[in-house]
């Protein structure tokens, strides 16, 4: 959408997974199939800016690092790096709903995912030397009662759950079925209790050279 309005700005994407559009898009967008901890194909100081999200359930500590260190060295002097991550806890939810959320901090801490990794960027940004750095922490509600926000949030919720499901059931050690019924019931909470997540977007500059 971005490189549709802003015709003169290129715009370049990366993941891991092979999931940009297929389709016609815009000749100022690009995209790659590339892990930015094996380092990405873009030369230095090349950006103006790097924007990163949810990337949370997919790097250890150690990782967050590499991954930061790589965005320095694509952005230019001057250049602007942001970050949006939500914390992996769910606050003033029903109990089949804290419990979904434990199956996947379980399943999470099997490849040393910190679960509360966000509170963290401002920490780990300065150790990429990034400067001028701001963090600001939004609750998001999590359902109806959110208004359109709290409903996109909970479907990008249960999006993520159901995609995630073999794992949570290995790690509570039951069948996939079993949480099925638990994630039905934490659906059914989205409508009594007024629950929410903390999303934390932070952004900070490369030095001038």
């Amino acid at each position: 959408d971005m490189a549709t309005e802003l015709t003169t700005i290129n715009f370049v994407g990366v993941d891991i997974s092979p999931i940009y559009p297929t389709a016609i898009y815009p000749r100022n967008c690009n995209f790659y199939n590339e892990n930015f901890l094996q380092g990405v194909s873009q030369p230095n100081n090349v950006f103006d800016v790097v924007f990163q999200r949810n990337v949370q359930c997919g790097l250890a500590p150690e990782h967050w690092q590499i991954a930061m260190k790589e965005a320095f060295r694509i952005l230019k002097p001057g250049g602007y790096y942001e970050c949006v991550e939500a914390e992996l806890l769910i606050h003033n939810s029903g109990p089949q709903t804290e419990l979904v959320f434990e199956h996947l901090r379980n399943s999470l801490a099997t490849r040393n995912i910190d679960p509360k990794i966000a509170r963290s960027m401002n920490r780990m940004m300065a150790a990429a030397g990034f400067v001028d750095i701001n963090v600001k922490e939004y609750p998001v509600p999590v359902g109806d009662w959110g208004g359109k926000v709290g409903q996109l949030w909970k479907q990008n919720a249960f999006a993520v759950l159901e995609t995630v499901r073999p794992q949570l059931a290995r790690a509570a050690r039951i069948s996939e079925a079993q949480v099925q019924e638990v994630v039905n019931a934490m659906h059914q909470e989205t409508y009594v209790y007024r629950a929410y997540q903390n999303v934390y977007v932070a952004y900070g500059r490369k030095p001038a050279a």
